[in-house]
């Protein structure tokens, strides 16, 4: 039996051109002789939906799409597994996260989604009903369990105390003979692997080959990546599709799958991910052009080298602010990159505003704070000022290190649209300067060696501020994404108690910056943003 895999992006409300790019795949499939298509969780609408979901009319357009489908496979002998949201016409919540078989002009089956995750970027259980059963559809004789992506996820982590029912059980006592998981996994670093391994023992339990076919896109902050894939009935990778790309892959099941894997750099892979979510976030957001504040430092240049990836450089315009303690060779490495990227950019010293600025509030002192935060307040005014003027959007070049400790300014190095790297770490965004230094070239040396600076007074350093990023990244991983207790850091870490405890203090009343910080593009498990609910009033540590 030969399955094709559409690994297809599904934008986000768009049916009339999801339905187009779904009759594309299937017109190839049908001329390759597949007999069975399959295509992503909720490929009809696009997913995220969120409250797009409390629209009536939303269902009116779904439908008429669905129907649209269906019509289209008759004469056909392929079948069209299609991910598709139905409105719920009973009790409970309004809708059902489905896959539905369309062959030979008729809907033959349909399967909705049992485990509605709640957690992170997702919110479920809010829109959808739970499927009361799971049944295997038979395809030429063949019993087809047909899962959509939590539904697989049962003995993963805690979420076996989260839900009572594990639909795979249900497979396995109805002897599936093949399993298709329809999926919109949003990217995170090393989540390739743990896919892979938690389909592998749904491909053992069952004891039958595994077709998992994901999405790839942006929703805003959230990056899907595809990296679909086919496992054999030992829970064998046979087959993988690439990163971040769009593609219609076939595979050959029951008994011979063809055995063609794909690996692929973790660096590059980040970086193929960050260059289609800027991409993606443009072509949505309706704008062709960005602005971005080039300093020399580390952040810029990296947030500058993926835009003109994505963009084209003519596209991204490089705005340099010096002020009255920006070194000179932060203006040179700026210069150097602008240049060898190809990229237009333009000079605005920012030393006269900040004087009248001063003597305009006429005050008789200033505190050091003050007149720091003044200064990057200026810079940003100066960038929305330019994205204004020339229809484009500001990058906003903050790193998730700066972010979690409040080590930036409200309506200065804050503004703009969209952070690219602000779900990294320092210390990561070096990782990924230091590969594109070696892949790409043009960014200069001295913005990965020298000690990391925002330059707003004589000889400033980060580390007069913060702890060195080598040490602090390690700890707030633990603390963010693992969330450890203080007890356990300060055992970890060898560290004074109450010097840890200031620093989880100035981690926690900082979310209000957090709040109005724009979106990062999510790239681990616990991103700001899309998925994090804290309070901003709270007694905490």
């Amino acid at each position: 039996m030969r399955i094709a895999l559409a690994q297809m992006q599904s934008v986000v409300g768009a049916f009339e051109q999801n339905v187009l790019t779904i009759k594309q795949c299937y017109q190839k499939a049908c001329a390759q002789g597949a007999r069975i298509l399959v295509t992503p969780e909720l490929s009809l609408s696009g997913y995220l939906l969120y409250d797009l979901l409390n629209r009536s009319e939303i269902f009116e357009r779904s439908e008429k799409a669905f129907q649209d489908l269906v019509s289209f496979t008759r004469h056909q002998k392929t079948a069209l597994v299609l991910g598709h949201f139905t409105k719920n016409e009973g009790s409970g919540r309004f809708a059902y996260n489905c896959a539905s078989v369309l062959e030979e002009g008729a809907c033959v089956f349909t399967q909705a989604k049992t485990l509605l995750p709640d957690y992170d970027v997702f919110s479920e259980q809010r829109y959808f009903e739970p499927a009361e059963e799971q049944r295997l559809w038979f395809c030429d004789g063949i019993g087809v369990a047909l899962g959509i992506c939590e539904d697989f996820w049962w003995s993963s982590g805690n979420l076996s105390r989260i839900y009572a029912r594990d639909p795979v059980q249900s497979y396995v006592d109805q002897k599936a003979s093949l399993v298709l998981a329809l999926a919109c996994s949003p990217y995170e670093g090393k989540k390739v692997s743990v896919r892979h391994s938690l389909h592998a023992q749904v491909a053992q339990r069952v004891g039958a080959p595994l077709i998992y076919v994901n999405q790839v896109g942006a929703t805003d902050e959230i990056l899907f990546d595809g990296n679909s894939f086919s496992m054999g009935a030992s829970g064998n990778l046979l087959h993988q599709l690439s990163s971040f790309r769009s593609e219609l892959g076939f595979v050959e099941v029951l008994p011979e799958v063809i055995q063609h894997s794909v690996a692929e750099e973790s660096k590059e892979v980040l970086v193929r991910g960050l260059v289609f979510g800027i991409r993606e976030y443009f072509r949505s957001a309706g704008f062709k052009k960005a602005i971005l504040g080039l300093s020399g430092g580390i952040d810029s240049a990296v947030v500058g080298m993926l835009a003109v990836e994505a963009l084209g450089a003519s596209q991204v315009l490089g705005v340099m602010m010096p002020g009255p303690y920006s070194s000179p060779d932060s203006l040179e490495d700026a210069r150097v990159l602008a240049e060898g990227l190809g990229m237009p950019y333009e000079v605005h010293p920012i030393s006269d505003f900040f004087e009248k600025m001063q003597y305009g509030l006429k005050r008789e002192s200033w505190l050091p704070l003050t007149l720091e935060n003044l200064q990057a307040r200026i810079r940003g005014l100066m960038l929305m000022t330019l994205s204004n003027q020339e229809s484009a959007l500001v990058l906003t070049t903050g790193n998730k290190s700066e972010i979690a400790m409040g080590y930036c300014t409200l309506y200065g190095d804050t503004v703009g649209a969209l952070a690219p790297i602000g779900d990294l770490f320092k210390t990561r965004v070096y990782e990924l300067g230091w590969h594109l230094h070696r892949t790409r070239g043009f960014l200069p040396e001295r913005s990965l060696t020298r000690a990391p600076s925002a330059e707003l007074r004589p000889n400033q350093r980060d580390d007069q501020s913060l702890p060195p990023y080598g040490q602090l990244d390690p700890l707030l991983e633990d603390y963010l994404e693992k969330g450890w207790s203080a007890e356990k850091l300060v055992e970890k870490y060898a560290m004074e108690p109450n010097f840890l405890r200031t620093l989880l203090r100035q981690i926690e009343s900082n979310e209000y910056k957090r709040r109005q910080f724009a979106p990062s593009l999510k790239v681990t498990s616990a991103a700001f943003g899309a998925g994090r609910k804290i309070p901003i009033a709270k007694v905490w540590n």
